[in-house]
């Protein structure tokens, strides 16, 4: 696609990586609302998603691909490199947006962890299919370690609890499904062990159901009835999230350019809404859950906008494929 291409052509292009995703997410908080779906079967599924599903797709996508492409360390220091700077700015900037200081952490945790295996796979997967997958799934795998280190960090610092070690911190890593499921391909695909066509073919049938009822999961689990008052620091937060991260790769990507097809899945990537990961450790640790699901469900209703018009400016200039 050329730059001089018609800017809001581009924007169609960009919706039609974003919007199936958030019509999905959408799909699921009508559901929720309608009494379709349940909190029981909110949770049923996830367990299903990320002990079988996620964990079985991520394997078949380490496991078929090209070994040495898989490995890629500029990919993987990008987003590290993208996740670090980010949480040492906004962990800096947490005192002006937030009063209290127990809130610091929730906040900073808002700001940087990104919900990378399901919205930034999902993004990743409809931009550029099973590609995309396999150049995300070794990078999101390092970041999302990162991410619990660094959640773990700040949260214990603003609260002031010490109930998350590092040595459960890293036996919980280790025990990961989805950890598992990529380690295995990797190791798979090292050896060149053959994989049987009608397991290929199986796993074509989870693919096609996990990444779609992960998505109307997360919509169920959205509660628009808490955006009720105090949003600043949920906005200020988001912003981090949505802007600012995907600003910092970009800076990176032209100091360190990577192929327009990889630049575009770190883009995605970098630029997907809190975690809803972020939530569950937070009410963990007793601290201000209120504000965590608030940062959440602004940066999940604001991302569809962040990501399509980001899209569409990075294809425009040449800096990602679409």
């Amino acid at each position: 696609m050329s730059q001089n291409q018609d800017f809001f052509s581009l924007i169609q292009v960009a919706l039609n990586v974003s919007a199936p995703i958030f019509l999905v997410i959408t799909l699921g908080v009508w559901l929720s609302h309608k009494k379709f779906i349940n909190e029981n079967f909110i949770q049923v599924s996830s367990k299903l998603i990320f002990n079988i599903g996620l964990p079985v797709m991520l394997f078949m996508s380490t496991a078929t691909r090209d070994f040495q492409q898989l490995i890629n360390l500029q990919h993987i220091a990008l987003l590290v490199i993208t996740t670090l700077v980010v949480f040492f700015l906004s962990t800096f900037t947490a005192k002006g947006a937030i009063n209290a200081d127990a809130d610091k952490g929730v906040f900073v945790q808002g700001a940087f962890r990104g919900n990378l295996i399901i919205i930034g796979l999902a993004l990743a997967a409809n931009a550029y299919g099973e590609q995309g997958v396999a150049i995300a799934t070794l990078p999101m795998a390092i970041v999302i370690i990162l991410y619990n280190l660094l959640a773990i960090y700040t949260l214990n610092a603003s609260l002031g609890q010490q109930s998350f070690s590092l040595k459960k911190t890293v036996l919980d890593i280790i025990k990961n499904p989805l950890i598992i499921g990529i380690v295995a391909g990797l190791c798979v695909n090292f050896i060149s062990l053959p994989i049987p066509d009608i397991i290929l073919q199986t796993n074509n049938y989870l693919a096609k159901m996990t990444l779609p009822l992960a998505l109307i999961g997360i919509g169920g689990s959205l509660n628009m009835l808490q955006l009720k008052d105090n949003l600043r620091p949920a906005v200020i937060s988001s912003i981090w999230k949505l802007l600012i991260s995907p600003i910092v790769l970009i800076i990176l990507l032209i100091i360190w350019p990577i192929e327009p097809i990889a630049a575009g899945v770190l883009f995605l990537l970098v630029s997907a809404p809190t975690a809803t990961a972020s939530f569950v450790m937070v009410k963990a640790m007793d601290g201000n859950s209120d504000l965590a699901a608030k940062i959440i469900i602004v940066s999940t209703l604001l991302s569809l906008f962040t990501i399509t018009l980001g899209f569409a400016l990075l294809v425009s200039f040449g800096l990602i494929h679409s």
